[in-house]
């Protein structure tokens, strides 16, 4: 998430006690100021109550402006992610923040309990830094469990299992904010050679970033935010400073950081400069952050719906002409189906993208997407699925590694666009899971100019050479074996997908 400027050789988590090429690390940002020296440059004339706001769209600018923050983190790095891989960048990302915790900085790292393709020892092992702590939300099935608790647990706390925190905010010197739609993961970040998503996050300088920042420290306080130390036992410092020095040999190896990448990192303010002067970089009056609480729906199973439910169907409501919607799951409810055909039936355009079977990483919510496809068409929804081969989406890798500008495409994005001004960006999928069960978040932007940004990539990722129009005979360009576990997957209750 943090050092990306990170390509490797191998797309399997390497195994830290088998690093070999040591090499001496020079600090590649040295005498380029500070964060702060930084931020106070822009904001010359700028009201304090404006923020800055900044769409990453592409995958490996979304890599470096986080690299180029965590190593110019002067106080605090918060991160709060549910997915963060131990693969080839979520390791580089942990050896990130381990240096900036050396550095002084006062790291907060919040995972989920599902910690997908993760690595729960590196992290019992990180937190034993003075200057970092990691927390673990409701840690019911997974970390320091053994099988006969996860099955005990999944047998007697289904409901409670299925309540998972899906945010993504990483929040540095409570000044500066990536939030968005991706996780920490080579494929967030077209780092793999075999797949990588259509993704979109957001940088967010001042003022709305307060918001985000208590919205981090109400999770990191709750109840169901539980010291990863008090699920797994201590080691001995010995061996956690082990891990840390192994963590810090495999990034100092260049086949795992190209040095071409190095001075590209360096770049990043002078990128973030030349956005301001070219007015793609933006001070916006009118951000606001919605998030829901750590909480969500505890008395009420595996419904009850939701705040940031509530805020969307809202929008929704007053949507005058135009609502576009990036969603990779599309599993309307019945209470999402009337509030389309509400804005329909005033003559609203609606079009939506989500994904197609050959380009889809979910085959139970492909199968509940499947049941409402032909309502939404019927509706009046102009409704799209995302190609694995997108042209412009694989254009947008930017890494210059054949392999991995090759790789397949998924629409991963969760964003939203209505009318001329508001735009939504965040974490919040289309499907019952993310309206009943997750923790969501998202940032609404009330702004023409980033409207009018929005508009651009909504339009290209729908056109041709990147979506079909959706129908099921799209479905026959999807493998035998897409298709036999779509089916297959028809088994899993709607309400969990």
């Amino acid at each position: 998430m943090f050092l990306f400027l990170t390509l490797f050789a191998c797309h399997h988590a390497p195994n830290l006690d088998k690093v070999q090429a040591v090499l001496e690390c020079t600090n590649i940002l040295e005498n380029t100021g500070t964060l702060s020296q930084y931020v106070d440059s822009i904001r010359v004339g700028v009201d304090e109550h404006k923020t800055g706001v900044y769409v990453l769209e592409e995958g490996l600018e979304a890599l470096l402006v986080r690299g180029w923050l965590a190593a110019q983190a002067e106080r605090t790095i918060d991160v709060q992610y549910f997915i963060f891989s131990a693969d080839n960048v979520g390791l580089l990302s942990i050896e990130a923040l381990v240096a900036a915790a050396n550095r002084g900085v006062k790291v907060r790292l919040m995972v989920d309990d599902v910690l997908a393709h993760g690595d729960e020892e590196i992290l019992r092992d990180i937190h034993q830094h003075p200057n970092i702590d990691v927390k673990v939300y409701n840690p019911i099935i997974n970390i320091g469990k053994h099988i006969g608790e996860k099955s005990k647990n999944l047998l007697t706390q289904f409901d409670a299992i299925n309540q998972r925190m899906h945010h993504k905010t990483f929040v540095v010197d409570g000044e500066v904010t990536v939030t968005g739609g991706r996780n920490v993961g080579d494929e967030y970040f077209d780092l793999n050679n075999d797949y990588n998503f259509r993704d979109r996050d957001v940088l967010l300088v001042g003022g709305v970033t307060h918001s985000i920042q208590e919205s981090f420290d109400l999770f990191w306080e709750d109840e169901h935010s539980v010291d990863i130390l008090q699920l797994m036992i201590e080691v001995s410092m010995a061996e956690a400073q082990k891990t840390w020095t192994n963590l810090r040999y495999y990034a100092c190896d260049p086949k795992h950081f190209l040095p071409e990448f190095h001075d590209r990192m360096t770049l990043v303010p002078h990128r973030l400069n030349n956005a301001i002067r070219s007015h793609s970089f933006h001070w916006v009056d009118n951000v606001r952050f919605v998030s829901d609480a750590p909480w969500k729906n505890e008395s009420d199973g595996l419904g009850g719906g939701s705040i940031t439910t509530r805020e969307l169907l809202d929008l929704l409501s007053r949507a005058e002409h135009r609502v576009w919607i990036q969603s990779p799951y599309l599993i309307v409810s019945e209470l999402g189906l009337t509030a389309l055909q509400q804005v329909i039936d005033k003559g609203i355009e609606v079009k939506i993208l989500t994904n197609s079977l050959a380009a889809t990483d979910n085959y139970p919510a492909f199968a509940g997407y499947q049941k409402i496809r032909n309502t939404l068409l019927e509706m009046g929804v102009e409704l799209y699925e995302m190609r694995p081969d997108a042209k412009d989406a694989q254009a947008m890798n930017g890494t210059g590694i054949p392999d991995k500008m090759d790789a397949e495409i998924g629409l991963h994005a969760k964003s939203m666009l209505i009318d001329d001004e508001i735009s939504v960006i965040g974490t919040f999928n289309m499907d019952p899971r993310s309206a009943n069960l997750n923790t969501e978040c998202f940032v609404v932007v009330v702004d023409k100019a980033v409207a009018s940004h929005m508009e651009l990539y909504f339009s290209q990722d729908m056109n041709a050479d990147n979506a079909w129009v959706a129908s099921s005979k799209n479905e026959r360009k999807a493998s035998l074996m897409r298709r036999l576990m779509t089916f297959v997957s028809r088994l899993v209750p709607e309400e969990l997908l």
